[in-house]
């Protein structure tokens, strides 16, 4: 399994308004766990993934994708892996800091 680091304009095409939460409802489609543990380190800029816990799912309005929001240890920093629904696999990944894209503090 070869992980795909998606660029921001990459990430931001998987997206289409309005977006839900679908933490309550979503099926597992894959198991992206196995993603997770092979993306580089590098790719997570220092954070540490907090075990195996998922924070929100959320989909697109047109039902084409996921976006797992993979807790990390630093509050409001996410590693989204976005799953394609029809091909009913991994897209590929983006770290989410929304303190530093919302200036939040990072520590309560």
């Amino acid at each position: 399994m070869i992980p795909r680091k998606l660029s921001e304009a990459d990430f931001h095409a998987t997206f289409a308004s309005p977006m839900q939460n679908v933490t309550q409802t979503a099926t597992e489609v894959i198991d992206i766990w196995p993603y997770v543990q092979v993306v580089p380190l590098d790719d997570l800029l220092g954070n540490a993934i907090h075990d195996q816990f998922i924070e929100k799912v959320y989909r697109d309005a047109s039902n084409r994708y996921d976006h797992v929001l993979v807790m990390t240890r630093t509050k409001n920093v996410f590693l989204v892996i976005v799953v394609d629904l029809e091909a009913k696999a991994i897209f590929g990944h983006h770290l989410l800091d929304l303190n530093e894209k919302y200036g939040l503090p990072p520590n309560p």
